[in-house]
C-alpha cells in the first residue's frame, strides 16, 4: 500500500479557452499569435494578477488558473470579457479573439505545480457552455458569488457534462445586465447620501472662507487649465511608478521614493483623489494603456515618467495624461542639483495642480512645500527604509529600524524619520515580533510625539499615535488624532482605515464599513492591521463570506497575522464550514499554544458585538487552554 502524501485543497478554478482558434490560426497564424501576445500582456495576466490567481498552465488556444477567492475569480473574468470586448470593438468579426470561460469550485489535487481532479474537469466542461465572450459558472459559483458583483445570473438547469458522474447546475454571467441585491442598493444610497454631503460641505466651505481659497501664487502663467470631467467631482490622478533610468539599477528605491513623495504631496489638496501606492505599484513597467489604466483604477488623469542620476544631477521627464481621452496635456523636464531634490519635487506638484486647476488653500500649501531635511542623507536612508516597510516581514522591519536610526543620527530634527521609526515599533509590538510589545508600544508613542513636536502636520506620526491610543482605549483621543490626520491629508487611506477601525471599536460597524472600504479603495493593498478592521467589520455585519475573503487574502500576504487566522475561524463556523474552522484551529494552536479567545476583543464597547465573536469562537471549538470543558470536549478539541 502506498504511504505517499497527496496534497489537496479547495480552490476556485477558471479555465478559458479561444472560441474559433483554429480558425484563426489557419486564417492568419502570426497576426493571431500576436494579437493573443497582445491582449495577455495589456489585460489578461494584468487581470489575473490583480485578482491574486496563479496560471497553472496555458496551452495554444487556453489556460487553467487558480484563485483562493470564488468572488476574485468571478470578478476577474468578468473584467477580462468586457475589457476584451472593448479591445475588439475596431476588429473586424472574422479576427476577434474571443475568449469562453467555465468557473467551478471544488477540491483538487496538486502535484509539482499542476492541479487535477473532478473540480478542474467541471471547470473545463463549464467552459465549453459559454458563449464566445461569455462566461459559465457551477451552482456554488454563483451561490458564493451572488450579490457581490454588478453582474446577473442566467439558470440554465442541470447539464450532464462528459466525463462528469452527476448533472451540474450552470449559470451564465449576464455580463450587460446588473444584479439589484438589497446590498447593493444600500451601498448606491450610501455613496448617493455620501456625496451629497461633500457637495453640501464644499459649498459651505467656499462660501465661509471666500477669499482665501486661491491658487497657488506660482500657477498664474504656463499651461492650458483642463477642467474634471463633471462639475462639482475631483479629479482623479494616479502618479505612476517612474522608471529607473540611471546607471546605477540599485537607486530604484530613489525613483520609487521620488514617486511616493509626490503622490503623498498632492494627497494633502483636498480638491484632489489621488490613488495611493500600493494601488499604482502592480502598474509598474507594465505595457497598459492610459485608457485601460484609467479603467483600472476610476481615475480621469495619471503622470507618467522616468528618473535619472547622474553624478550630482536629478533629471525627471514625466507627463500628465488625460485618460479618458488618452490625450497628453502636458510634457516636461525637470533638472536639479541632487541636494535640490525637494524643489524638483514641488516644481512636478505645481506643474500638476497648475494643469488640473485645483483651488487649494494657503494652509495646504505651506505644508505641501515644507522642506522635511537639509540634510540628502538623512532623506537617502528614509527612501531606503521605505522598501522594508511596505513588506512587513519581522527581518524588514529589522532593517527598516536600523536605517531610520541612521537618519535621525544624521538628522536629529528629520520628523519623517522618527514617524517611520514610530511606526516599526507599533507594526513588532502588533504582530508579535517585539521581545516585550508592551516597551515596543510606549517607545512607538514617544517616537510619534517626538515626530510631531517637530511637524505636527506629520500625517504618519498622527496615525501611529491614533492607533496607540485605540489599543489603550483612549477612544477620544484616538479620533482626534486621526480626524488630524485626515484633515492633513484626505487620501491617505491609513488614517481613513484608522477612522474605521475606531468606529468599529465604538459599535458604528456601518460607518466602519464605510470608511474602511473607501480606504481599500484608495488602497487595495491594505496592511495586515487595516485589512484585518475591515474583515472584522463584516463579520460583525454578518457578512461572513465577505470576513472569509478579507481574512484569507491577509494570510495570504501576511502570513504571520495570527489575528486574521483567529476571526477566519470564527467566520468559518459561523458559515457552516465546520471542517475549514477545524483546521485553522489546529494552525492557530500549532503557531500560539497558549491563546486564550477570552482575551480576543474586549475593547468592544458593544457587549453584543463581543458576544457574536465568541460564539463564532464556540463554534469553531476555539476554547481556552485551561477550562471546565466536559472531557469528551478536552479530547476533540
Amino acid at each position: 500500500m502506498s504511504t505517499e502524501h497527496v496534497e489537496r485543497r479547495l480552490t476556485a478554478i477558471l479555465a478559458a479557452d479561444i472560441s474559433g482558434y483554429s480558425r484563426l490560426m489557419g486564417n492568419d497564424e502570426e497576426g493571431t499569435l500576436a494579437q493573443l501576445k497582445a491582449h495577455r500582456r495589456a489585460l489578461v495576466d494584468r487581470k489575473i494578477n490583480e485578482h491574486r490567481g496563479r496560471i497553472v498552465k496555458t496551452t495554444g488556444d487556453g489556460m487553467l488558473v487558480e484563485f483562493a477567492s470564488v468572488v476574485e475569480a468571478v470578478r476577474c473574468a468578468v473584467e477580462i470579457q468586457r475589457g476584451m470586448a472593448e479591445r475588439n470593438v475596431a476588429v473586424p468579426a472574422g479576427q476577434r479573439i474571443e475568449f469562453r470561460v467555465g468557473i467551478n469550485v471544488g477540491d483538487i489535487i496538486i502535484e509539482d505545480d499542476d492541479i487535477f481532479g473532478d473540480g478542474v474537469n467541471v471547470a473545463a466542461r463549464l467552459e465549453g457552455l459559454a458563449e464566445p465572450g461569455g462566461i459559465c459558472v457551477s451552482g456554488r459559483v454563483q451561490e458564493d458569488a451572488q450579490g457581490k458583483l454588478d453582474i446577473a445570473f442566467e439558470d440554465i438547469g442541470e447539464q450532464k457534462l462528459k466525463n462528469i458522474a452527476r448533472p451540474v447546475r450552470a449559470f451564465r454571467v449576464r455580463l450587460d445586465a446588473t444584479a439589484a441585491p438589497a446590498t447593493a442598493g444600500w451601498r448606491r444610497g450610501l455613496f448617493a447620501a455620501l456625496a451629497l454631503m461633500i457637495l453640501l460641505t464644499a459649498g459651505a466651505l467656499w462660501a465661509g472662507l471666500g477669499s482665501e481659497w486661491k491658487f497657488l501664487s506660482i500657477l498664474r502663467s504656463g499651461d492650458q487649465f483642463t477642467k474634471s470631467a463633471e462639475v462639482g467631482t475631483k479629479p482623479a490622478i494616479a502618479i505612476l511608478p517612474f522608471l529607473n533610468q540611471s546607471d546605477d539599477s540599485a537607486r530604484e528605491y530613489f525613483a520609487d521614493g521620488l514617486t511616493q513623495d509626490i503622490i503623498n504631496a498632492l494627497g494633502r489638496f483636498s480638491a484632489l483623489t489621488v490613488m495611493s501606492w500600493n494601488a499604482v505599484f502592480p502598474y509598474k513597467g507594465k505595457p497598459a494603456s492610459p485608457e485601460e489604466i484609467g479603467r483600472g483604477l476610476a481615475v480621469g488623469y495619471l503622470v507618467e515618467g522616468s528618473v535619472r542620476q547622474t553624478g550630482d544631477r536629478v533629471r525627471v521627464i514625466a507627463q500628465l495624461v488625460d485618460t479618458r481621452q488618452g490625450r497628453v496635456i502636458w510634457s516636461a523636464r525637470f533638472e536639479e542639483a541632487l541636494a535640490d531634490v525637494f524643489a524638483l519635487q514641488d516644481n512636478i506638484v505645481t506643474r500638476i495642480v497648475r494643469a488640473l486647476a485645483i483651488r487649494v488653500t494657503q494652509i495646504e500649501q505651506n505644508r505641501v512645500f515644507a522642506k522635511p531635511t537639509e540634510n540628502l542623507a538623512a532623506y537617502d536612508y528614509v527612501l531606503r527604509a521605505r522598501p522594508a516597510l511596505q513588506r512587513p516581514t519581522h527581518a524588514n522591519n529589522v532593517e527598516a529600524r536600523a536605517m531610520l536610526r541612521r537618519a535621525i543620527e544624521l538628522d536629529p530634527n528629520y520628523a519623517a524619520a522618527y514617524a517611520a521609526l514610530a511606526e516599526t515599533y507599533h507594526l513588532a509590538s502588533s504582530m508579535g515580533w517585539a521581545e516585550s510589545p508592551t516597551a515596543f508600544l510606549s517607545r512607538a508613542e514617544e517616537l510619534a510625539i517626538k515626530a510631531l513636536s517637530l511637524d505636527d502636520s506629520d500625517v504618519r506620526a498622527r496615525i501611529t499615535l491614533g492607533h496607540i491610543h485605540l489599543f489603550r482605549q483612549r477612544y477620544n483621543q484616538a479620533e482626534v488624532e486621526i480626524e488630524r490626520a485626515i484633515a492633513i491629508n484626505p487620501n491617505d487611506a491609513h488614517g481613513l482605515a484608522g477612522r474605521g477601525t475606531i468606529l468599529l471599536w465604538l459599535g458604528q460597524t456601518d460607518g466602519a464599513i464605510e470608511a474602511l472600504e473607501q480606504a481599500q479603495h484608495i488602497d487595495p493593498d491594505l496592511n495586515a492591521i487595516d485589512r484585518f478592521a475591515l474583515s472584522l467589520a463584516y463579520y460583525l455585519k454578518r457578512r461572513y463570506d465577505a470576513a472569509i475573503e478579507q481574512a484569507e487574502l491577509n494570510l495570504r500576504t501576511n502570513a504571520g497575522a495570527n489575528f486574521s487566522r483567529i476571526l477566519l475561524a470564527a467566520a468559518y463556523a459561523q458559515h457552516n464550514r465546520a471542517e475549514d474552522a477545524a483546521r485553522v484551529v489546529t494552525m492557530i494552536r500549532r503557531i500560539d499554544p497558549t491563546f486564550d479567545p477570552q482575551e480576543f476583543g474586549t475593547k468592544f464597547l458593544n457587549s453584543g458585538d463581543l458576544e457574536h465573536l465568541r460564539d463564532g469562537f464556540r463554534k469553531a471549538r476555539l476554547y481556552p487552554v485551561t477550562g471546565d470543558l466536559p472531557p469528551a470536549e478536552r479530547m476533540n478539541r
